[in-house]
């Protein structure tokens, strides 16, 4: 008898261990508000401090980068893929490579020596 309880309890903790919570699901759009959460790299390779409340807006195919509340720059963007990776262009010229985590979005400019800058997802 004791046998059997020592393989019910052996069960148990094998069954429950191989449980595992489940990791939040990437996002996978890029409508919305942003806020600029970290700079990283650059032509330094040291990135750079966020020192001001920067966000950009997506909304259909219209992009907003905001500077303290106080709008900078408005221009259209398009988002496709190429080569199984994530291009944005702004504008006409401005291209970007992204990584969606679960809950940001990581924007890397497309030259070599290019920041990458980690948004967060802003409610509005």
């Amino acid at each position: 008898m004791r046998t059997y309880y020592s393989l019910l309890v052996l069960f148990l903790i094998t069954a429950f261990s191989a449980c595992k919570k489940k990791d939040a699901p990437l996002l996978t759009s890029i409508e919305g508000r942003w806020r600029l959460a970290k700079v990283e790299g650059c032509f330094s390779g040291q990135g750079a401090p966020v020192t001001n409340k920067q966000e950009i807006i997506f909304k259909g195919k219209q992009y907003e980068l905001f500077v303290d509340g106080v709008r900078e720059t408005a221009d259209t963007f398009h988002l496709k893929q190429v080569n199984n990776q994530n291009v944005l262009t702004i504008g006409k010229s401005n291209e970007f490579f992204v990584t969606f985590t679960s809950d940001a979005i990581i924007l890397t400019g497309n030259i070599s020596d290019a920041c990458t800058m980690t948004y967060g997802k802003v409610a509005y």
